[in-house]
């Protein structure tokens, strides 16, 4: 293999590296923003139940 032929391959493994690095960090950020929403919920739920709580003492 010449010093071309090794250099395409080189350049050829780093461009498919890069597309797999993309691909995670879009993976990542999909899971970032189901983690927000599921704590978002979490916590609506929470004061919702604190609010339940707070009516009920009312009446």
């Amino acid at each position: 293999m010449s010093g071309v032929e090794l250099i395409l391959e080189l350049t050829d493994i780093c461009i498919r590296q890069a597309e797999i690095i993309k691909a995670q960090a879009y993976v990542l950020e999909q899971l970032g923003a189901e983690v927000m929403e599921e704590e978002r919920l979490k916590e609506l739920n929470r004061l919702r139940s604190v609010a339940g709580t707070w009516e009920e003492d009312a009446l």
